[in-house]
């Protein structure tokens, strides 16, 4: 298969250090508003046959790439995506799927009108520690889940924002800590509760003034069932510390820190559980989870089968974050 990679940013850079490993692909088209970018990938990572490099996104209608990689700012991910599909390509896109309710309302109807072909960076689903967790609760070791919590406590300030042109703008970034930190954590404490019945949140600018996105956000969720959850993020601390989520059953509960599972069973017997993840490339917090999840995705589409992280699984996890902005009721 012929890929192509839009945005060749920092992430693009762990997108193509993934697709090199992938036999059945080849990289042959890259494009960047800032053409140096596109050609700085191309001469590392497409080493076999031609390419094209191009500082115009719409320029792949008309090339032979079967699939594109959007890493862009993510104001432009949801468009990006809808015109791609269109235009009978395949993609695969960074967090997050949209930043409006209109943006993933028009991504939705691309979707059905081309099934199969729309996949997400939704990484962290394929760590150690979460399948290790699935398989803990589906074994009944912490019996019903009753309920969660999360906490991710990191460290953005203001050089931060001053070295991009998009970041801390709500009409660009979307959002702050939520949608752009800590969406994956989200994401992982939804995936163990559901989809919630009642969400209640509120954003915040604590430590940062020249921005107009958050840096910390809090929310209360409950669920039909009577779960409940409690979701905290902020950009305020003093470095990126190891994420915290915690699961609680009727018989115990178990706590993910970092990559690191702590359990307790109905006998108050305390277990400490290490996940060796793999090395990834690029920031550590961004997890490791890239390089399984991008030959996922392709395995999917070379057999014909649906990817596990298309849209309507991610669409839980974008409604509740709409929840807490209010963009949702």
């Amino acid at each position: 298969m012929k890929v192509g990679i839009i945005g060749c940013g920092n992430i693009a850079q762990v997108h193509a250090w993934a697709l090199s490993g992938i036999d059945e692909v080849r990289m042959t088209a890259f494009c960047d508003i800032i053409l140096k970018k596109a050609e700085d990938l191309a001469a590392r990572y497409a080493n076999e046959g031609s390419y094209e490099v191009f500082d115009d996104y719409r320029a792949l209608f008309k090339t032979d790439v079967d699939a594109v990689h959007i890493c862009t700012p993510h104001y432009l991910h949801a468009p990006m995506a809808f015109d791609l599909l269109n235009h009978g390509k395949a993609v695969f896109m960074e967090k997050p799927c949209a930043i409006s309710v209109e943006q993933f309302k028009a991504l939705k109807e691309a979707d059905k009108r081309n099934p199969n072909k729309l996949g997400f960076c939704f990484q962290n689903r394929y760590n150690e520690s979460t399948m290790m967790i699935d398989a803990l609760i589906s074994e009944g070791k912490i019996g019903s889940v009753i309920g969660g919590r999360a906490f991710v406590t990191w460290r953005r300030d203001e050089d931060y924002y001053k070295s991009s042109d998009w970041k801390g703008r709500l009409s660009t970034e979307g959002g702050g800590a939520l949608i752009n930190q800590s969406i994956h954590t989200l994401d992982l404490l939804l995936r163990y509760l559901g989809e919630p019945e009642e969400v209640k949140g509120s954003v915040h600018c604590h430590h940062l003034h020249d921005i107009e996105v958050e840096d910390t956000v809090e929310a209360w969720m409950s669920f039909a069932d009577g779960k409940r959850a409690c979701f905290y993020a902020s950009n305020g601390y003093t470095d990126d510390a190891p994420v915290i989520i915690e699961i609680q059953g009727d018989k115990g509960r178990l706590m993910l820190n970092g990559t690191d599972i702590i359990v307790w069973d109905s006998a108050t017997q305390c277990e400490v559980i290490k996940c060796e993840e793999p090395k990834g490339l690029g920031k550590g917090y961004w997890g490791s989870g890239h390089k399984a999840c991008i030959e996922d995705f392709y395995r999917c589409l070379i057999n014909r089968k649906p990817f596990s992280n298309n849209l309507q699984s991610v669409e839980n996890t974008f409604t509740v974050a709409m929840k807490i902005y209010k963009f949702l009721p």
